[in-house]
């Protein structure tokens, strides 16, 4: 019992020292100032995270913490540009403890966001918005007029996204949802995934992933699935207008709309595929040369 009596304070007094020291390193930001409805928001930030929410205020609001890494906050607001930016001692190595923050902005603004190792969030926003990071993850919900979002080392997520999207990862996946779009994707070593109510144009490639597309309606563009090392889904309605031309170079081809693949070469393994479903308004391209390729029906 009295080695518990002994113990026990010791802890809290441990646990209130680290709380301290906590508090102390994270330095509170709470910063405000008025805005134009469409003008241009520029953040940036090295180490943490950048939460950016689009509001119905002509104002920008600037909350969270910056750690103890952080030498200060650069904030300036004008009539068509505003800066938001995180800056930290130029020699400082083994940056760790950045800032967290949650952003404002007036939601037709136009977004520019560069983080390094640091993670993107942005919703509610439709003006034009860019994101880049290049050890972070990348996150839209929303829809805005056109979307720009990319990752060196890490996934990028579109839920909603703009009617012209350009999206890209080195070595992480990319998945997007939207309604109808014209879309542009490259991965290297990741997946990609679309899903669309209707797909306008797609350009999608991969070096090391799988493309997995699903749309009930395609427009009148050009549809093009490249991959080198990886399988490829592709799945539309029934009743879709679309001319076909799909290559495999060692892979195999399936299709539940009933036209059979042949060999291009008695002595290779590749094959192809040439049909004309409805009119044949969209042209879709599927090409992986070592992959199987699957057209399915929604």
């Amino acid at each position: 019992m009295r080695k518990n009596t002994l113990i026990i304070p010791a802890l809290l007094a441990v646990l209130a020292l680290v709380l301290g020291n906590f508090a102390e390193a994270a330095e509170k930001v709470d910063r405000r100032s008025d805005a134009s409805a469409d003008g241009t928001v520029l953040i940036e930030n090295i180490v943490g995270s950048i939460t950016v929410v689009g509001w119905d205020k002509e104002e920008i609001h600037v909350e969270g913490t910056l750690g103890q890494d952080v030498k200060e906050l650069k904030f300036e607001t004008g009539k068509r540009k505003s800066v938001i930016e995180v800056e930290y001692p130029r020699n400082k190595r083994n940056l760790n403890d950045g800032a967290e923050l949650v952003i404002h902005v007036p939601e037709g603004s136009r977004v520019e966001v560069e983080c390094i190792s640091a993670w993107i969030k942005a919703s509610d926003l439709k003006g034009e918005v860019e994101l880049e990071s290049v050890s972070g993850t990348v996150e839209f919900k929303g829809e805005c007029r056109e979307l720009e979002a990319e990752s060196v080392s890490g996934s990028v997520t579109v839920e909603g996204g703009a009617p012209q999207m350009e999206l890209g990862s080195i070595s992480g996946g990319v998945m997007v949802e939207a309604g109808e779009a014209e879309i542009e994707v490259e991965t290297v070593s990741g997946g990609i995934r679309v899903v669309c109510d209707k797909l306008l144009e797609l350009s999608a490639e991969s070096v090391s992933g799988q493309i997995d597309v699903r749309a009930d309606k395609l427009g009148r563009g050009h549809v093009t699935c490249d991959v080198v090392s990886g399988s490829i889904s592709f799945a539309v309605g029934s009743k879709v207008d679309a001319s076909f031309e799909v290559t495999t170079f060692n892979g195999n081809i399936d299709n539940e709309f009933g036209q059979k693949a042949r060999k291009t070469s008695k002595y290779a393994p590749g094959k192809e595929l040439e049909f004309v479903n409805g009119n044949g308004e969209a042209t879709v391209e599927l090409n992986s040369f070592s992959g199987n390729v699957r057209i399915r029906k929604n």
